[in-house]
């Protein structure tokens, strides 16, 4: 009897350890910035989570804009594109806050923009 216990604790003892996971990964929490991109990343933060008001700018490229948040909309993942609607704010953003907000993207769902380039005159 005592072999069929001890038996059943050795057992149990090592099906606990073959079966264990090894713990649990991080994934999905973006490092925040330090420094000056501090500020940018949660001024891009406040625009996606909508916490900042933004009125309609007169001195900004519509399509420019409309294009650029499409295009941000498209490399979210399926549970934020449900949420947010980034081409709303075509028109409302000053290049800055845009740039914020494609830096924000950038970091907090790991996704790699493509470089901007500028036409040479």
């Amino acid at each position: 009897m005592k072999i069929l216990i001890l038996l059943l604790l050795v057992n149990l003892f090592f099906t606990n350890i073959i079966l264990a996971s090894g713990g649990i990964s991080g994934g999905g929490i973006a490092n925040i910035p330090q420094g000056q991109d501090r500020e940018k990343y949660h001024l891009g933060k406040a625009i996606f989570n909508q916490e900042i008001s933004l009125e309609k700018q007169t001195n900004s490229n519509l399509n420019d804009q409309e294009e650029r948040l499409e295009y941000l909309q498209g490399s979210l993942p399926n549970t934020e594109k449900r949420r947010v609607n980034l081409p709303e704010l075509s028109g409302k953003l000053t290049e800055e806050q845009l740039q914020a907000l494609e830096y924000f993207i950038q970091v907090r769902f790991n996704i790699k923009l493509p470089e901007k380039k500028k036409d040479k005159e």
